[in-house]
Order: structure tokens, then sequence, then C-alpha cells
């Protein structure tokens, strides 16, 4: 393999831009946790729905409604307990398959050609649409009444733009106007994260600077207010995977697999620890990130200090890592694996609780849980509700 040092920086950059294509994919990650535990001795298959294309990110319950979004497909509701179609959102151009989010009272979404639509989830009529000029292709955040919304010049179906510098834009979710925006100097910001008054993201930007590995990344503290900068972390580290912030750290892994901590006052850095493989995101809770790696292992990081809280073995073969990331639900901490197992863990220890073998082979993505459900898309364009009820 070519060493990107010696790269000139055209090519290195379609590299990065090919490397970032490919985490779409795989760097799905809800913000959100789940409202309480499942019980696995009683944990079922209960539907399932062809949805006719591969699910890429774990799709969303809103009230009665699932949504889920198939590659290159509209937008799909189905029936939380039935998995019957409800109805679909078709805009004319694609939907992005991971621009996606809601409040409760709307299901927001981006689609091609730099457009956010806020729907109604009972019935999927529009609400309100704005242009925002450029591509939301990550799912919103959406915190404390606002919806954070970042934007990209370069992913899935999109002609990389390495000049383009992304946006992240705060909307009111009533009518969809922008209270304020904040031009980056990235081409590509992934989901932010907000903590208090401070909202975090990250993302890659274009430098002639060589590196041996990963690629140039920015990690920006802004106010919640108005966007403006509070500081800037730049590294080496690479396309940007999750960020998770707390009081006192803000957490990211991206490209170079070495899970992050950042000083939320100062903008330095606090810690640096190895992940020891490749790991597709992270979640959190509390002072705590959860994240799976390559090789197997689940671990859990004690953000304030860095220090390994604890690690579980994920049994049955080289290859049975971790999909997506873990989701903490009440005590428990629930991830499904490469060969479609559904583990959960005591989240402050990581004894195991319960494991259930689903059969589901080929999964890009991990679970949503909420309200005794569990719901899991697969690469063949089949969507699956579980539930203990």
């Amino acid at each position: 393999m070519e060493n990107c040092m010696h790269l000139p920086f055209n090519k290195f950059l379609r590299l990065q831009l090919a490397f970032l294509i490919s985490l779409i994919y795989l760097s799905a990650c809800s913000q959100y946790e789940a409202d309480r535990a499942l019980n696995g001795d009683k944990l079922h298959e209960a539907w399932k729905q062809d949805v006719g294309a591969p699910v890429n990110h774990p799709p969303l319950r809103v009230g009665n409604v699932l949504i889920v979004v198939p590659n290159q497909m509209p937008m799909l509701a189905l029936d939380v307990k039935t998995g019957k179609k409800l109805w679909e959102f078709d805009p004319g151009v694609r939907v992005w398959d991971r621009a996606y989010t809601s409040d409760g009272g709307h299901v927001f979404v981006g689609i091609e050609g730099g457009n956010l639509i806020a729907l109604d989830p009972s019935n999927g009529k529009k609400l309100w649409e704005t242009d925002l000029g450029i591509n939301a292709q990550v799912p919103p955040l959406v915190a404390n009444g606002v919806v954070y919304v970042s934007t990209t010049y370069a992913g899935a179906g999109l002609v990389g733009d390495p000049n383009g510098k992304a946006k992240l834009f705060a909307m009111d979710p009533q009518d969809g106007h922008i209270l304020w925006e904040f031009e980056s100097d990235n081409y590509v910001l992934q989901s932010p994260f907000r903590y208090g008054d401070s909202i975090y993201l990250a993302g890659s930007f274009s430098d002639p600077r060589p590196v041996d590995e990963g690629g140039h990344m920015r990690l920006y503290a802004l106010d919640a207010s108005d966007g403006s900068v509070r500081w800037i972390y730049e590294s080496d580290d690479g396309f940007a995977k999750q960020v998770y912030a707390a009081e006192n750290m803000v957490v990211y892994i991206a490209y170079q697999d070495f899970a992050v901590g950042v000083d939320t006052a100062s903008g330095e850095l606090r810690w640096r620890q190895d992940t020891g493989n490749w790991v597709p995101t992270l979640s959190g809770s509390g002072n705590m990130v959860y994240y799976g790696s390559a090789n197997t292992i689940v671990h859990a990081i004690n953000i304030d200090t860095g220090n390994l809280a604890w690690q579980f073995n994920i049994p049955k073969g080289t290859f049975n890592y971790v999909l997506g990331a873990p989701v903490r639900a009440a005590s428990d901490l629930v991830f499904f694996t490469q060969l479609g197992e559904l583990f959960s863990l005591n989240a402050d220890t990581g004894e195991l609780r319960w494991t259930i073998s689903t059969g589901i082979v080929g999964a890009r993505t991990g679970p949503s849980i909420s309200g005794g459900w569990l719901f899991i898309g697969d690469a063949d364009g089949f969507v699956y509700g579980y539930t203990d009820n």
C-alpha cells in the first residue's frame, strides 16, 4: 500500500474522501439513551418488514411510528407494533439515509440539494422546508428546543469539494427559520453534541501538510446562543466519527481509532486512549463513553481521567465485533454484533446480563431501543421489531 506521506495532495484527498464515504454506512450513532432496560428472557421477534433496500442507520421511533430511510429510497413510516407500512415520503430527489431525527412532534430530514424538511410523523405531510444551500447527510441534533444541522461538501452521492466551508445551522423546529449559522473551515462536519451552553462538533479540513496516517481535523466549541467560537482544537486524527461531551471533557473517535479527551473549558488535549483496533463509533452517558473495537473488545472509558473502567470480550469468533455504538438502556448497555447476536451488559461493571442470537447476519449498523422495543435494519432490506412485551 502506498505511503500517504508521499502521495500528491489531490490523490491523498481522494483517498480520504473515499474513506469518508465508506464510513457513511458504519458510523451511525444515536445520541439518545433508551427509556428503560430490556428483559432478555422475554425479548423476541414480533415482526419483520421488507423495505426494499439496505438500511444504513438505526430506525427511529416517534410515538407509535418507526421511521427508516432505505438506501436511495423514500422515507418510510412503519407501525411500531406490527411493522405495517403507514406512509412514505418521496420528495423527488434522494433522501439522505442517515440525515433524520425527531423532537417527538416533527421528523426532520435532509434531502439532496441542500434542503431540510420537517414532516408530521403521524401522516408524513410536509410542515416546512428550508433551503440551507449545503447538503446535510448526518443526523441533526435536537437539544434545548433547537435543531442543530451539520452540513457537508463530501459524502456518498456528492461530488467532493475539499475547499467547501461546511456550516452548522441552528434552526427553529416550529417553522424552520435559521436562528444562527456558523461557517467552519472544514469541508465536512459530523453530528454536533450539546452540553450546557456549548455545542461541540468536528470534521475534516484540507491542508497540504502531509500526515503519516489519518488526516487534518478540527474540533470546535461554540456558544449555543449564537454560534460564536469558544475554542478550536486541531489534530491529525483524521475523519471524525462521533463526538460526546460532559461537564469537563469532550471526547471523539476519528480515523486513527484513538479515543481522545479534550478539556471543555480550555480546548486542550487531556488524554488519548488507544482503542486497540478499528472502531465504528462511540456512545456516551454521564462521564462514561462506550465503544466496540474490531478485535471483539467492548470498552468503557471514564472520560474525566481517560482510564479504562472495564472491558468485555465478545465470544464466538474473531469477527464478532460491535456494529454501530452500544445503546445505554437504564443500567444496561445493549449492542448488536456482526454475527447477529444481541448482548446486554451491566453498564457500570461490564458483567453479562443476557445474550440472544437473532440470525440477522450482514447488518450495517446497530439497533435502536425504545419503550420495550428494539429495532434493527439489515443489508438485505429488512427491518425487524423485537419486544419484551
